[in-house]
């Protein structure tokens, strides 16, 4: 068991996150006196709650799949990271219907530009660089992507107030995170780095629900016929509170947090032990064909010289 804590913290983090939703998740302070009905709220009676299981599923399918041996290949890291992006995009586009209006300036253009010239370029040169001699310097790739994406930017959206809806950002987000995972070497740790960033975003997405959490028991205390028969009545915002069933969640992102790096940890060392293993082969390699070599040109010389005597 010890030597699989971490499988187990990523499997059980997640397990957590979706148990919580039989657990309050927000309440009224219990100084206010219960005077309105609901006073409390769980799990699965709350829009919240609902994405929280989507998304604690999505966050333990990309943990088993990044606990298996095999996500160390290259190809299979980059296959799991590339998953991950999906699966937050479409996660979403289903869940988030918001917008955010952007003021594409000159300014914004070239930072935008940068980073996306960058995470390409570096992902290019650590999954083609070895196989592609084109992609083997990142500098010279980021430049030319830059001027491209700069003149792509200045021609359409340059100037304008660009109006984006939250799964494009997201999308953009996690491109950015899969392209900033899949640059740093080794790149058999890809799939790992990119399991510790989406715990971060799973804990983000628990962390900053708290609000609309209290918010929602506060509308739907409003929308709820009271004891009385009055309608339209419900308890101030600062008599709520976020509840067990919340801290519960968090708790879970922790858990798995914990288990991820702790994994990302374990395989860093295992995996810089093979690389060291094979430079020390490839070396020991080299120096045998070397005195291969040697030996037979002395053995030639000594032939000729053999030769020459007689």
């Amino acid at each position: 068991m010890k030597k699989n804590w971490t499988k187990i913290a990523i499997a059980l983090g997640p397990v957590i996150v979706i148990a919580s939703v039989a657990w309050e998740y927000a309440r009224t302070n219990s100084s206010y006196g219960f005077l309105v009905t609901p006073w409390a709220m769980r799990g699965y009676e709350l829009d919240q709650g609902q994405i929280f299981v989507v998304a604690a599923i999505l966050a333990l399918l990309a943990g088993l799949a990044t606990t298996w041996e095999g996500a160390t290949r290259p190809p299979v890291a980059a296959a799991i990271t590339a998953l991950v992006v999906i699966s937050a995009t479409v996660f979403v586009a289903v869940y988030g219907s918001r917008t955010v209006t952007i003021n594409l300036t000159v300014v914004a253009n070239a930072v935008f530009s940068f980073i996306i010239a960058a995470s390409v370029s570096l992902s290019l040169r650590s999954l083609l660089g070895k196989r592609i001699k084109l992609f083997k310097r990142a500098l010279p790739v980021g430049l030319v992507l830059f001027v491209v994406f700069l003149g792509i930017f200045h021609v359409t959206i340059l100037g304008r107030e660009a109006t984006f809806t939250t799964w494009i950002i997201v999308l953009v987000v996690f491109l950015l995170f899969a392209g900033l995972a899949l640059s740093i070497q080794p790149t058999a740790m890809a799939a790992n780095r990119m399991l510790i960033l989406v715990t971060v975003a799973l804990w983000s997405l628990v962390v900053f629900s708290a609000g609309a959490l209290r918010e929602a028991l506060v509308q739907t205390q409003a929308a709820t016929t009271q004891p009385n028969g009055l309608v339209g009545v419900s308890a101030q915002y600062k008599d709520t509170q976020a509840a067990l069933g919340w801290w519960l969640a968090g708790f879970g992102c922790t858990v798995m947090f914990v288990g991820a790096v702790g994994l990302w940890a374990k395989r860093r060392d295992i995996v810089a032990a093979i690389q060291r293993a094979r430079r020390q082969r490839a070396a020991a390699e080299e120096s045998a064909k070397e005195i291969a070599d040697a030996a037979e040109v002395y053995a030639k010389e000594q032939a000729a010289a053999v030769s020459q005597q007689s």
